[in-house]
């Protein structure tokens, strides 16, 4: 049997909000990357990448993820459009992104510059999706 993802209504003209939320939280991991700030630059790309998916959910399902593992925003994002090969490659690297979160935030480790790059091209990739999927006055 499969758990239920906890979700919450909102309404889909807010998508706009976590749009903007995405953007600046890309825009600071790219500053902290070419500051050399792997850690921030890793962390703002998880956080850019989990707006950008609340974004496009909003937008197209009135919903975004409530649960207490951002892991499940994956499945979300899936329902979408579950046949389509662009929001499966995405989901794909939406799962990497968040994959970094723990290790991230809460580990005693440090982010390696060759991580913080991934996550940093991984979220770009991704809010360009993400971008191209909501309308366009927006963008």
């Amino acid at each position: 049997m499969t758990a239920t993802l906890r979700t919450q209504k909102v309404d889909s003209s807010s998508y706009s909000n976590f749009l903007k939320k995405a953007l600046e939280c890309h825009r600071a991991a790219m500053q902290s990357f070419a500051r050399g700030d792997w850690n921030a630059a890793a962390i703002c790309s998880v956080h850019s990448s989990i707006s950008a998916c609340d974004a496009l959910c909003v937008h197209a399902l009135g919903v975004r993820h409530a649960g207490e593992r951002h892991s499940d925003s994956v499945l979300l994002l899936q329902s979408i459009k579950p046949k389509d090969d662009r929001f499966q490659a995405n989901t794909v690297r939406l799962r990497r992104v968040l994959d970094i979160k723990n290790m991230a935030e809460y580990e005693e480790r440090l982010v390696f510059r060759k991580e913080a790059e991934k996550a940093v091209k991984d979220c770009e990739r991704f809010l360009a999706f993400v971008r191209s999927e909501l309308p366009q006055n927006d963008n």
